[in-house]
């Protein structure tokens, strides 16, 4: 055995010498550790701005959903708070028909933005005696009302709307 004994110092220097590193090989893993945590970080961000954008599209989406497709009033009450809500009414007297249809279609404008769908016409008895006038339907029955007054009521003869599905 003893004739042996040198080949222990030998034999366990070989087993030791794979598990070294040299300094070269231990800053190309710092390196890599630094660049590697750096790309964590810069995931992170992105990761932090992606959330950003999805919480604003999701905020986007339910506002559009809302008013998105636009439909008709559930309630005559619906429609009634509707008008009351529109200010159209309040404003100073038109000088033109062309100015009172202005404000008509401004008032379908503002019904479609909250997600309603009403109708704007007009009817002329002279050159100065003329209305517009809002058409919206509540549970297939046409109401009417005079933009300038907001009073509601369902003309004579008109009768129902019925949708084909």
């Amino acid at each position: 055995m003893k004739r042996w004994r040198w080949l222990l110092p030998i034999a366990t220097l070989i087993m030791l010498l794979p598990g070294c590193t040299s300094n070269a090989k231990y800053q190309e893993a710092l390196d890599q550790n630094a660049a590697l945590s750096s790309q964590v970080a810069d995931l992170n961000s992105q990761i932090t701005n992606l959330s950003g954008q999805v919480s604003t599209l999701q905020t986007n989406y339910e506002k559009i959903s809302k008013v998105f497709p636009p439909r008709d009033f559930t309630s005559l009450q619906e429609l009634k708070d509707w008008v009351a809500k529109d200010k159209t009414d309040q404003q100073p007297a038109p000088a033109t028909i062309e100015e009172l249809y202005s404000r008509g279609l401004k008032m379908q404008l503002a019904a479609l933005n909250d997600g309603f769908i009403i109708s704007i016409d007009q009817e002329f008895v002279t050159d100065a005696f003329f209305f517009i006038f809002g058409i919206a339907v509540v549970n297939n029955e046409i109401w009417v009302w005079d933009i300038e007054d907001d009073d509601l009521y369902q003309p004579i003869g008109w009768g129902t709307v019925t949708r084909n599905s």
